[in-house]
């Protein structure tokens, strides 16, 4: 289960956050091990949803860069499945200039200018990451719409899962509703109320 807020660096002083407080995640996991499936936590530095007892997080990150030394170092492979709610950046700081298009240097932008303007480039994706370093887990991929139909956000997760090969998606935002979709690659979508129904859920597709 990898779960929580990541940021992206823009200067020494400065970051763009991705909120999330865990929770979707936590409330997940405990679910899983209610099914007896033992479950190892990677959570974001900053997340304050609070961890029962048995659930104990193995590593922490802070920025993607360390969510990917993370992935890079450790054995995917042992894993059956692997689950990424986490809030993760599209776009990675790329270059900061003055009102005179000079470039500022990385240490920290000075605060009497007038304005700022910021460059930002796509940033690498996890999902196919993950695929590339567990071939036979089973991985569920999340997406959170805002700014489509229900239509459209559920053919943008159905297009995650075949660009990334994930083996399901979980769907949620305004766009698809209240509570959350989970999407199969093969399979009936289910429809969960909340995290623990969705927990539920998620621990019957890696057991079927």
């Amino acid at each position: 289960m990898i779960a929580g807020p990541t940021s992206t660096p823009l200067d020494q002083a400065r970051s763009i956050l991705n909120h999330s407080t865990g929770q979707t995640g936590v409330l997940v996991a405990e679910q899983l091990q209610s099914a007896g499936l033992t479950t190892e936590l990677w959570f974001g530095q900053g997340a304050n949803y609070p961890l029962p007892p048995p659930l104990t997080p193995t590593h922490h990150f802070g920025t993607l860069a360390d969510l990917i030394e993370l992935i890079g170092r450790t054995d995917l492979a042992q894993f059956h499945a692997i689950l990424l709610p986490a809030a993760l950046p599209d776009y990675e700081f790329d270059q900061a200039t003055d009102p005179k298009q000079q470039p500022l240097e990385s240490k920290k932008w000075p605060s009497s200018l007038p304005y700022i303007q910021i460059k930002l480039r796509p940033c690498s994706r996890i999902l196919p990451l993950l695929r590339q370093r567990a071939p036979s887990a089973k991985i569920v991929g999340w997406k959170w719409e805002a700014a489509s139909t229900p239509p459209e956000a559920l053919l943008a997760a159905r297009q995650q899962m075949a660009r990334c090969q994930t083996s399901a998606c979980v769907l949620n935002g305004p766009s698809s509703g209240a509570g959350y979709q989970l999407i199969p690659a093969l399979g009936e979508i289910t429809h969960c109320a909340n995290a623990t129904e969705l927990g539920q859920a998620v621990a019957r597709f890696l057991q079927s």
